[in-house]
């Protein structure tokens, strides 16, 4: 297994003559150097301190230059209802029920659409309090397609 030898092409593999020649002048230009009158590469005048200078300003401009904010348009009602105002909330007192039992909530509605349940305080047998089942259910009415059990291999399983 560590004896393998791998070629990059048909000439590599028959150890051709051209192929030898071509692998030979690979490289046959000379490097670019810039042509420097009597200084040294590092001399040219920019300390290292403008450098890093220069270079933390593009980084913070081209940062603040992507962090543009997106554009959002809203889509009027075709029929408006009368008491809604776009963008404020409004609270609705409900009842959550799941496996049996029933917890009094307050619901937070912006624009026709749950987006928060906290416990009603008004409530005596709660005061207030939630379950973390209750907290998330507002996902259930956004994830149609999540899973309403625990499977295993495409077979649900017991609770």
């Amino acid at each position: 297994m560590a004896n393998k030898k791998y070629w990059q092409s048909f000439g590599e593999l028959t150890r051709s003559e051209a192929n030898k020649k071509l692998s030979e002048n690979e490289f046959q230009e000379d490097l670019p150097f810039v042509a420097s009158s009597g200084k040294d590469l590092g001399d040219d005048g920019t300390s290292r301190r403008d450098f890093l200078k220069y270079l933390g300003f593009s980084t913070a401009a081209a940062m603040a230059a992507s962090c543009e904010t997106p554009v959002n348009k809203m889509v009027p009602y075709l029929n408006k209802p009368a008491d809604m105002v776009p963008g404020i909330s409004d609270y609705y007192a409900t009842t959550y029920i799941s496996g049996g039992e029933a917890i009094p909530v307050i619901a937070k509605v912006r624009d026709g659409r749950p987006i928060k349940i906290e416990g009603n305080t008004l409530s005596t047998l709660t005061k207030g309090g939630t379950t973390a089942r209750s907290q998330a259910s507002v996902l259930d009415l956004y994830d149609t397609a999540r899973l309403r059990f625990p499977m295993a291999n495409k077979v649900a399983i017991s609770h």
